[in-house]
């Protein structure tokens, strides 16, 4: 789906690289953009990060790969990985690559902006901190990135011990979006700005 603003495109891929990729992709062949952004939610790897904190990466990691990107902006290490990360996880993942956020799409956008030659920058919100344990969700994603929320939904309906996580996730979830959708209004202004800049020819 593409949504067209005034000085930019928002295009919703849905979860994981796969989707990611797929989204931004079209993005540069359909409209040419100057640069790509990857936003979206994500889950924290330390514990000075809580629940709404936005964050920019300069560095990009692919946790699969070990590829490594350049991000304009900012400065934490996002990696990227494949599947939910739970408490043990993120720690593993914060030790070994020094990164301070977790996401599953990011690596796939930063591919597509190195692939074309376009400038590259990471906006995320904290929606889990570090030692929140994350329902099993990783199971409910199609091929397409889509959530099956109907199937999950049922999945859940017999398993009472996740339902106050469930709250807590939709509650920390809405802050998260709220925040970045905040923040990402900014960016696309500053990254607008910029590209503007340096088409007026110096003198």
């Amino acid at each position: 789906e593409f949504f067209e603003l005034e000085k930019a495109v928002v295009a919703v891929g849905g979860i994981g690289r796969i989707a990611a990729w797929s989204a931004a992709e079209a993005v540069v062949k359909r409209y040419g953009p100057a640069a790509l952004i990857s936003a979206g939610i994500a889950g924290a790897l330390t514990a000075t990060l809580q629940v709404g904190d936005i964050v920019r990466a300069g560095e990009v990691v692919d946790a699969d790969s070990g590829a490594r990107f350049t991000a304009s902006g900012g400065e934490s290490v996002m990696v990227t990985v494949s599947s939910v990360s739970g408490p043990t996880e993120k720690r593993n993942l914060a030790d070994r690559y020094q990164a301070d956020v977790v996401d599953m799409e990011c690596a796939a956008v930063a591919t597509v902006a190195r692939e074309h030659g376009i400038s590259f920058s990471a906006i995320k919100a904290i929606s889990d901190e570090v030692d929140f344990e994350m329902p099993p969700m990783g199971g409910f994603v199609d091929g397409n990135g889509k959530f099956e929320a109907a199937r999950f939904a049922a999945y859940m309906a017999m398993r009472p011990k996740w339902w106050s996580t469930l709250r807590q996730l939709a509650v920390n979830s809405r802050m998260a979006s709220v925040n970045l959708s905040h923040a990402l209004e900014h960016l696309i202004e500053e990254c607008a700005n910029k590209t503007q800049e340096e088409k007026i020819p110096r003198m």
